[in-house]
């Protein structure tokens, strides 16, 4: 499967190409080819921001994901693949986080793709001034041009037949949602020892007790000599 990208100033020879980390690495990198744009309401009066929307990249990116043709017995069959951009794990060292969680770059989609990030303040990045509370962006805490922002993976496009019914099938679990499913109980499992989980909970509190017992008679004893009591 093949993936075109459109040449421009970024993207001029395959040496530019969006690539992977290592040989086995599943994303392909895609890197800021613009400064952070901070979108939001500053605060012109006294300086920074009374909130930020969000912080935009530009990737000078524009791709079209080429159908890929598969044979099976009913002929030949042509698929569509979507791009999604995942968060890189180096998002954890900055105050930022994608907007959208997860990128979805749409087969039909011929625009440039662009990343936007939620800002997540600090407490160190806030301040008063004229009895008003401010806003201030670390410069150091978030993405700047050059750096590596995102990464690319490829999935195949399901074409989903939605079919209306009047009943649907039954399940122990029904319509339980929220935490319906949490328990407390010990799984039913025989350990390799031949005990029951209740035996070990038994032999654990047991223990406890008793190191709980001797450690009781260790102090007493100290006291005694120190205090003679």
């Amino acid at each position: 499967m093949k993936i075109q990208i459109l040449k421009n100033e970024t993207y001029q020879t395959v040496d530019n190409l969006p690539k992977k980390g290592t040989d086995r690495a599943t994303g392909y990198d895609i890197i800021a080819t613009s400064g952070p744009e901070i979108v939001g309401e500053k605060n012109y009066e006294i300086g920074g921001y009374k909130r930020i929307d969000y912080i935009q990249y530009r990737t000078n990116l524009k791709l079209a994901v080429q159908k890929d043709r598969v044979y099976s017995n009913f002929g030949y069959t042509d698929i569509d693949h979507d791009v999604l951009a995942f968060p890189r794990s180096s998002v954890s060292k900055y105050n930022l986080i994608l907007a959208n969680c997860i990128g979805l770059v749409d087969a039909d989609y011929r625009g440039e793709v662009l990343l936007r990030f939620k800002y997540i303040f600090q407490p160190e990045d806030y301040s008063i001034i004229s009895q008003q509370i401010v806003g201030n962006v670390n410069e150091t805490k978030i993405y700047n041009m050059g750096d590596k922002i995102c990464q690319l993976k490829v999935t195949r496009v399901e074409n989903i037949e939605f079919v209306l019914v009047d009943e649907l099938d039954a399940t122990n679990r029904g319509e339980g949602g929220f935490g319906s499913t949490d328990t407390n109980t010990p799984p039913a499992t025989q350990p390799k020892s031949g005990k029951t989980i209740e035996d070990l909970m038994k032999q654990k509190e047991g223990y406890f007790a008793s190191n709980a017992q001797k450690y009781s008679d260790m102090i007493k004893e100290r006291d005694n000599k120190l205090f003679g009591n």
